[in-house]
């Protein structure tokens, strides 16, 4: 009889998906202001919150991460290169516009690093412009490599024209296409150090501030720090609403969020990006992880025993536990695992001894093949010759009655034989006496 055991099989529900259409409910239960939100575990890949991610938005100085990208991809050392700032190349920026103050240094030196900072902490207008002179020897120079820089990383619905993200109805990109674009910046030396510095003091500048209060205790009275945050970049114009791209780490887990089109007043001064960000990334550290789907010591199929007195059932057992990125609470019903194993083994077995196979899903989330190992050591205790007789029954019965017949006829015929003898001696035996 058929002995392997499926522990768990359910009909797969489609939900979710780990990259743009995803594999599993996360069931987030909050609600978020932003227009387009894209929300991934850096560790698993799993994308456990999405909204309007594909949707075309404006990112405003969002922008600047790609910029940066593109600079630090083309000058080899931040520190020694440095850049003249030009009058014609910063002006006609509006007196508005968040600069890092280079007009008080027009005809000096900055070196790239401060001209990043710059750029990425008050989100100088005036530095993006530099860089992009510098690098791409003008805008439109520049914006071409931003672009195709886009596309070499996946992004299928960007599109720059800009170094600084001032509105242009040309100049857009989606929440998922950004995250794209922050997780190639953050494997850049230097951006996450940059990004995540609070304050910094370029030489001969005044000191600059990060517009990133998610990262600053002290700013706004801490009504948007959250502890985990690392980097990365604000934005904002009235067209595109609050925007911000951040990082996560707690512990080791981390997280990438995008937030685009958080709609804003001065009246209520609320900057909802962050609020949402902070709200997700406490939501997914308070219910989310790596879960232990089944352990070395689950027993996943149950394997006759050959060669054993009495009968044995060997465990089959995942060689490495079965793990997954899924909500604290996932339904276990929704597993379905498929088992691939012999109905038989002979002994002796030794634990660890790999037995077969076993592929585990959780809804639409493959979970991948493991081993199924021996749980235990079974020695064989039956001899050859029981071992013979046990496999072969009936062959012995027929060879013993065959012997057992052979030796009767063997009896039978010598019996005979003797009492022919006998007789020939008798009558043998009576002619002489006549004689």
């Amino acid at each position: 009889m058929k002995r392997i055991s499926i522990i768990a099989f359910s009909v797969i529900i489609l939900c979710f998906s780990v990259f743009s259409a995803s594999a599993v409910d996360y069931k987030c239960s909050e609600e978020t202001v932003s227009n387009a939100v894209y929300l991934e575990n850096l560790n698993s890949g799993a994308v456990v919150y999405e909204k309007n991610s594909d949707q075309q938005s404006y990112p405003a100085s969002t922008t600047k991460i790609m910029t940066f990208v593109i600079t630090a991809e083309n000058v080899s050392d931040l520190d020694q290169t440095t850049v003249t700032i030009k009058q014609d190349v910063i002006s006609g920026l509006d007196p508005e516009s968040t600069v890092m103050g280079l007009s008080a240094h027009v005809g000096e030196q900055v070196s790239v690093r401060d001209l990043l900072y710059g750029l990425m902490l008050p989100s100088g207008n005036d530095a993006a412009l530099v860089l992009a002179d510098y690098v791409g020897g003008g805008i439109p120079g520049f914006a071409e490599k931003m672009n195709a820089k886009a596309a070499e990383l996946g992004c299928t619905n960007t599109h720059f024209t800009n170094p600084h993200g001032l509105y242009d109805p040309d100049h857009y990109t989606t929440a998922h296409d950004m995250a794209l674009i922050a997780k190639h910046a953050m494997s850049i030396p230097d951006f996450m150090e940059i990004c995540n510095t609070v304050y910094y003091t370029p030489n001969g500048f005044d000191t600059l501030h990060n517009t990133n209060y998610m990262i600053d205790p002290n700013a706004e009275g801490g009504a948007y720090y959250y502890e985990y945050t690392q980097g990365i970049k604000t934005g904002y114009l009235d067209e595109a609403g609050k925007c911000l791209v951040t990082s996560s780490d707690k512990d080791g887990d981390k997280y990438i969020c995008v937030c685009l089109g958080a709609a804003f007043s001065y009246e209520e001064n609320v900057n909802y990006a962050m609020k949402d960000t902070a709200k997700l990334y406490g939501w997914a550290y308070d219910n989310l992880g790596v879960q232990t789907v089944y352990g070395t010591e689950d027993s996943l199929a149950s394997v006759d025993v050959k060669y054993v007195r009495n009968g044995r059932i060997l465990s089959a057992v995942p060689e490495k536990a079965i793990t997954a990125f899924l909500p604290n609470d996932y339904d276990k019903n929704k597993l379905a695992v498929e088992v691939n194993c012999p109905e038989q083994v002979e002994a002796p077995v030794t634990k660890g001894d790999v037995l077969g196979t076993v592929s585990v899903k959780y809804e639409d989330l493959d979970l991948g093949v493991t081993n199924l190992v021996s749980a235990e050591d079974i020695e064989r205790d039956i001899s050859p010759l029981e071992v013979f007789v046990t496999e072969n029954t009936t062959l012995v019965i027929v060879l013993a009655t065959s012997l057992i017949l052979i030796i009767v006829l063997a009896v039978v015929l010598i019996s005979a034989g003797r009492r022919r003898k006998a007789r020939r001696k008798s009558r043998s035996a009576r002619r002489y006496r006549n004689y």
